[in-house]
């Protein structure tokens, strides 16, 4: 069977890369023929561009020229319904945030709008037309299914009425939904009045390794094996604490670099420093003795390759708690590891020492590597739906 990936392929950024390429070759482990769907979202891409650089970003294009299989470039809903109805027999939306949409009426979105506040990922999310993630067209004989869509936290209930409606007769039309989080289930379940039942799927990088080879030429230039790894918005006291901390265990300790997180610091033992390959970035994480820093697919990252981690939420708070909402959250309570989720202002709080003990907790471990154990066969369960629905 020919199957598009349907996501945000051609997104700056690691974890999309990541997860397509993971969705991509699993589908090819199954005996399918897989096929990006080469949806190209301009505004989404003119707001990348003022947040990577020009280098990071040929890094990118370079990723998906050498590993995705594409198909021509698409620029509207309608040309990827045109595309799926006549050269697809299926279809997967996901991963990541997919089914994220703009809420106009939810009341903090208001009052930045009054203050006139602008928000920089605004193109992101869609407000006045679906998503073509939700495949809001009519494909008679292709299958649809999602891989661990999600929303990413949207307020569905101040969606635009006309926005509830169609997103939800698109959810109806699904042959099978599988989402990452709660949240998205719930969203799932109420826009389509209860008739689209999702389940909970692990995100597609989990299953990177078990479909695809690290080529030679993207692992580290350098050993990795006695280095913690250190990313993300750290109080400078806090972090000098740290890494004193890593030191007097025996490690180095050692920056990677995200578009958004770019410092140096001459106490630590160096820098893994952007431009960088998304499967150098992913190897580091891999071959790496630990990593405590933001970002999700850092987190699975870690998690899917027996690397311990200590994962930081920079989102707000919730009612004095972590945003169940927010992914490394959802993650590390689904994984059993929460004692290893912490909010920013909680880790900066936390005595470096302390945190060193919770990251190399071998509980805590055997936890963690019996769901990244589990994960893969997960993953592929809810991709073979597309061989069952075919034979039923």
């Amino acid at each position: 069977m020919r199957i598009g990936v349907l996501t945000f392929h051609s997104s700056r950024n690691f974890g999309a890369n990541l997860q397509t390429l993971a969705t991509q070759e699993m589908l090819r482990k199954l005996g399918q023929e897989p096929v990006v769907v080469n949806f190209v979202d301009k505004a989404k891409l003119e707001s990348f561009a003022k947040l990577v650089s020009p280098e990071q970003v040929a890094e990118h294009e370079a990723f998906a020229k050498r590993y995705y299989n594409l198909s021509p470039e698409l620029n509207t809903v309608e040309a990827v319904g045109d595309y799926v109805r006549g050269e697809l027999d299926g279809v997967v939306s996901g991963s990541d945030a997919v089914f994220r949409m703009a809420t106009p009426y939810e009341p903090k979105r208001v009052a930045k709008r009054l203050l006139g506040r602008s928000n920089p990922y605004e193109a992101f999310s869609w407000a006045d037309r679906v998503p073509p993630y939700f495949l809001p067209f009519d494909a008679p004989g292709v299958i649809k299914g999602t891989i661990a869509a999600s929303s990413r936290g949207t307020s569905f209930y101040y969606l635009k009425p006309r926005m509830m409606r169609e997103v939800g007769s698109a959810l109806r039309d699904f042959d099978f939904i599988t989402v990452r989080d709660d949240w998205t289930a719930r969203l799932v379940r109420w826009l389509s009045r209860g008739k689209a039942q999702p389940l909970i799927s692990p995100d597609p990088a989990f299953g990177l390794n078990a479909a695809f080879d690290l080529p030679e030429d993207e692992k580290p230039k350098q050993d990795l094996s006695d280095v913690i790894l250190l990313n993300g918005e750290f109080d400078e006291a806090w972090l000098r604490r740290m890494v004193a901390a890593i030191k007097a265990r025996g490690y180095r300790a050692m920056t990677l670099a995200n578009p958004a997180e770019k410092d140096r610091f001459d106490f630590t033992d160096g820098a893994l420093d952007l431009p960088m390959s998304p499967l150098t970035w992913y190897a580091s994480l891999a071959s790496c003795a630990g990593f405590i820093g933001m970002r999700f697919h850092a987190f699975v990252s870690c998690v899917a390759n027996n690397t311990p981690v200590v994962t930081m939420d920079v989102t707000p708070k919730r009612l004095g708690r972590g945003d169940p909402r927010n992914p490394n959250n959802d993650l590390s309570r689904r994984a059993g590891i929460s004692d290893r989720y912490f909010h920013r202002s909680d880790l900066m709080q936390t005595d470096a020492e302390r945190v060193l003990e919770v990251l190399f907790d071998k509980q805590t471990q055997a936890k963690a590597d019996a769901y990244a154990a589990a994960a893969p066969d997960l993953l592929f369960g809810h991709l073979i739906r597309f061989e069952q629905l075919a034979g039923s």
